[in-house]
């Protein structure tokens, strides 16, 4: 008998758990990877199920990040104001979920919150919203600031939980009744974000192997001298002042609640077997860790060829350098004006240190101590990769054909002013050198041949402005004036 693929929300995500798509084992699978306890029977179950079949709506080509139903719920009633904005599949869905419990009496508010492990914390955070519909007591505005003005806001919470230990639903304030509703809202709404999440995307399961106190899967890729590396270990949670901020406002107080978190990292490691991490994020499971971290690996592994580390910027694929092509996808120009703005830039923050700058090396690019040279300095300022220790190319003078056929096998093409630049770095001498020196002797490499260099001058950093001439731009000033007034000229 063919197997069919599942159509909707609930479905895809009891695929991704593994477990049925109907019943009692979504919920409690879900609730799970979302770091809660099962929902009791009764209301709580059931509102949970609602729940979940209102977002059976969402179209499965729709994609909302990981926190945007709650991040609209604890807004709610208000529409937050977020970059980029929020979907209107999340308010529109809040709404939904906001009429679950909006009709619920007091009793069933606490019927329902004891049901769901509702913890103090939870209703303390939704009493202390601006958005209740009753507005704030006596006037009195919220005090978001916990670590300079820890009291008023902590009096207010410590007053409602007070009040919900002695005090029973008939007796509730429309406060307290609007507060225990949206902390309702708020963790349905998580449950929510968590459904959506493991529905949008297909499992991806890693051979995860422990190594120390942290989980390891590697997944290799062809032409990349090292694997893609996922990293999932536990970190811990720094206990809240309030001891009781964890514990169920009704009901048991469950003593194996957890007190640690997730972080799952994603990179590959260098030549010298340092792990770069990419990308990450802290999750409330380990589940769920492992799935951010599956999910990475995945979307990395589709399209490694283009795959470039964010902050070293190099390549997980390197190129063969005598190939590299203008149409590779990966290609990075790098021109003169970039390299002249990165100088412009270190000669401001040379000249806001108080102490004298003790010089600029050109080689080697990075030493023992991780300090770098000018060359790796402006590379870097213009986000592109620079030999390191352990790198071949590390002593490669930038005049050399080994310097650039390393940016070649990161897909970084040198323009011909911008590779006589960097390549007049060195002209000046070895050793450390003032950065005016340099930078003297870089722009005279560049501009030395006249003629038809000047006409690609202009086409790279801008046209001269009247009365200069390029020797002119030798003076640090007067370059970052001749930048400052080509700017908009250069702007696309």
């Amino acid at each position: 008998m063919t197997q069919h693929a599942p159509t909707s929300r609930t479905g895809l995500a009891a695929t991704a758990l593994r477990v049925p798509s109907t019943g009692r084992e979504l919920v409690t699978a879900v609730c799970a990877f979302h770091g809660r306890s099962a929902p009791g029977p009764g209301l709580a179950a059931r509102l949970v199920s609602r729940a979940f079949t209102a977002l059976d709506q969402v179209p499965l080509d729709v994609r909302l990040y990981v926190h945007d139903l709650q991040a609209t719920a604890e807004e709610w009633p208000a529409l937050p104001i977020t970059l980029p904005p929020t979907p209107w599949q999340a308010a529109t869905l809040i709404d939904d979920l906001a009429a679950l419990v909006t009709g619920l009496s007091a009793a069933e508010l606490r019927e329902a919150a004891e049901g769901l492990a509702l913890t103090r914390g939870e209703v303390a955070l939704a009493y202390d919203s601006p958005t209740l519909a009753g507005g704030w007591p006596d006037g009195d505005e919220p005090l978001l600031d916990t670590a300079t003005q820890p009291r008023g806001r902590r009096a207010r919470e410590a007053e409602l939980l007070q009040m919900f230990d002695h005090v029973g639903p008939h007796d509730w304030t429309p406060e307290q009744i609007d507060a225990v509703r949206k902390a309702l809202l708020i963790r349905l709404s998580g449950l929510g974000d968590a459904l959506l999440r493991v529905s949008a995307l297909p499992p991806a399961t890693l051979d995860w192997q422990a190594d120390g106190e942290r989980l390891t899967a590697r997944v290799p890729v062809p032409g990349a001298p090292q694997p893609l590396e996922a990293q999932v270990a536990a970190v811990p949670v720094e206990p809240h002042p309030f001891t009781s901020w964890n514990d169920p406002v009704w009901g048991p107080t469950d003593a194996a609640a957890s007190r640690e978190r997730w972080r799952w990292s994603v990179g590959w490691r260098s030549a010298d077997g340092a792990f770069h991490t990419d990308t990450g994020s802290t999750e409330a499971t380990e589940a769920a860790a492992r799935f951010g971290a599956e999910q990475t690996l995945a979307a990395y592994a589709a399209q490694a060829p283009i795959v470039r580390q964010r902050l070293r910027y190099r390549l997980l694929v390197p190129r063969q350098p005598d190939t590299l092509a203008m149409s590779d996808p990966a290609v990075l120009v790098l021109g003169l004006r970039p390299l002249l703005e990165a100088v412009c830039d270190e000669y401001r923050s040379e000249a806001s240190h108080q102490e004298p700058a003790t010089g600029w090396r050109v080689l080697p690019h990075q030493d023992e101590n991780q300090e770098r040279s000018l060359v790796a300095i402006l590379l870097d300022d213009c986000s592109l990769p620079y030999p390191e220790l352990g790198d071949p190319a590390n002593d490669a003078d930038p005049a050399s054909a080994a310097f650039e056929d390393f940016l070649r096998s990161h897909a970084v093409i040198l323009t011909p002013p911008a590779r006589a630049y960097l390549a007049g770095l060195s002209h000046a001498g070895p050793g450390e050198l003032p950065l005016r020196q340099r930078h003297e002797a870089a722009m005279r490499a560049v501009f030395a041949v006249g003629g038809e260099a000047a006409d690609l001058l202009a086409a790279e950093a801008g046209p001269l402005p009247d009365g200069t001439a390029w020797i002119d731009l030798l003076d640090a000033a007067a370059l970052e004036e001749f930048l400052a007034a080509t700017e908009s000229d250069q702007a696309p």
